[in-house]
């Protein structure tokens, strides 16, 4: 991701770059749409190495593919035991 200024609703404030065709961060790198850092051909890369982590044609409305819709997930994996009251709430001590 850039760095940016955020509003009151706490969304990422884009800015336009000089040729007003694409958008930058505050520390004028190349941006998409979404905020994530891109080079020249719109593939998201990191900010350090500038290596590609999303080829453009794999990113959806500027969104790189998300790995939970499409995996199972079990929250009784990382939510713990509790001791259950009568009506089946969690008793926290």
């Amino acid at each position: 991701m850039g760095v940016f200024k955020k509003d009151g609703n706490h969304k990422i404030m884009l800015i336009k770059s000089k040729d007003g065709k694409n958008f930058e961060d505050n520390n004028g790198r190349l941006v998409n749409e979404k905020g994530y850092l891109i080079d020249r051909n719109g593939n998201v890369i990191d900010a350090e190495n500038k290596r590609v982590w999303w080829l453009k044609k794999h990113l959806k409305d500027g969104e790189f593919p998300k790995i939970f819709p499409y995996t199972k997930f079990n929250i009784k994996n990382i939510q713990g035991d509790f001791d259950l009251d009568p009506l089946g709430n969690p008793i926290l001590e």
